[in-house]
């Protein structure tokens, strides 16, 4: 029925209550495809161990080569009717598979997605940038008509019929941020999508051990991959949807690009270049009437960024307050 791909690499603090949540899902007939891509910890004993106690959870091994390629393994040894993905430092609520398999049951829709908390050791919250994307449930809706999910961008929240995933070749490319470009793909081609209200995934933020590439936010060559990210699902909206540019230009500007000018307080623009060139040549593809209706700091910003203004951007940020979307974390 379900095939869950679980890439792997070097996760160990956090892989075994990852695979509990996984097996104590309410559908029996269900594979866990666990991809150890490379883990150079003891993540892999981890995952042998759980195979060995649970016939689901099969293991397979590549040499590292990032996460694309890891999930990538994951789809093509993958044998159910339903198809979902789940990083392994993070948590799937119990249920949250059922909810998903029963309501693309109930509707024939391609696919569906549900709300997302961030979990640590203190507990569960909101995430931001999800904001009234899933504020009710919707059954057979779609992205042009429920245009907040242009920020419904990551993979793991979601159950995909395998025929629409297949017949759609969908496949990750990026080597980090490679959500995006695909799940817009998915929103855009898909004839129906389900929108559940209720939480169906724990997204972990990391208090121990590497910290995940969504948590180390000044880096200038994590900015620049979130550029490329964004720059190349712009280029999946406008060849697909052109309709959907007002709101995805609306909420890169606030976020992420935003996020880009702030970290002039922190990085002189040679380091920044790459990610400074990327967010210049998105907002100069921005129709200027979008720019115009941006709140007054953000038009500022933007329009600064296109003119080379990174003196007065920089003088701008080191007096103002950090104020990005999603409280230091990327939109994606």
């Amino acid at each position: 029925m379900l095939s869950i791909v679980v890439p792997v690499f070097d996760v160990e603090l956090y892989l075994s209550a990852c695979l509990e949540s996984l097996v104590s899902q309410h559908i029996a007939d269900t594979e866990i495809v666990v991809v150890d891509d490379g883990s150079a910890d003891g993540s892999r004993p981890i995952a042998d161990a759980w195979a060995r106690k649970d016939s689901r959870v099969r293991v397979l091994e590549q040499r590292n080569s990032g996460l694309s390629a890891a999930r990538n393994a994951g789809v093509r040894a993958a044998r159910g009717t339903y198809l979902a993905f789940c990083d392994g430092d993070d948590i799937v609520p119990p249920g949250a598979y059922a909810a998903h398999i029963a309501s693309l049951e109930a509707s024939g829709s391609d696919f569906s997605t549900g709300d997302v908390r961030r979990i640590d050791s203190t507990g569960v919250r909101p995430h931001p940038g999800y904001r009234n994307v899933f504020a009710q449930n919707r059954h057979r809706t779609h992205i042009r008509r429920h245009t907040a999910l242009v920020r419904d961008r990551m993979v793991w929240n979601k159950v995909f019929r395998r025929s629409f995933w297949t017949s759609r070749e969908l496949a990750f490319a990026l080597p980090t941020y490679e959500d995006a470009p695909v799940m817009m793909r998915a929103h855009i081609e898909a004839s129906a999508v389900d929108v559940l209200a209720e939480v169906v995934y724990y997204w972990r933020i990391r208090e121990a051990g590497t910290p995940s590439i969504t948590q180390r936010r000044d880096d200038p060559a994590n900015l620049a991959a979130c550029m490329r990210m964004v720059v190349d699902t712009f280029d999946v909206i406008t060849r697909l949807a052109e309709d959907l540019i007002p709101p995805y230009a609306d909420d890169m500007c606030r976020g992420d690009i935003r996020d880009v000018l702030e970290s002039l307080r922190l990085h002189d623009e040679q380091v920044l270049g790459e990610a400074l060139s990327l967010a210049c040549s998105f907002v100069e593809r921005v129709p200027a009437e979008l720019i115009r209706a941006l709140p007054a700091v953000d038009r500022r910003l933007m329009n600064h960024l296109v003119k080379g203004e990174l003196a007065e951007i920089r003088q701008f940020v080191n007096g103002a307050p950090h104020t990005a979307a999603n409280e230091g974390e990327p939109a994606q």
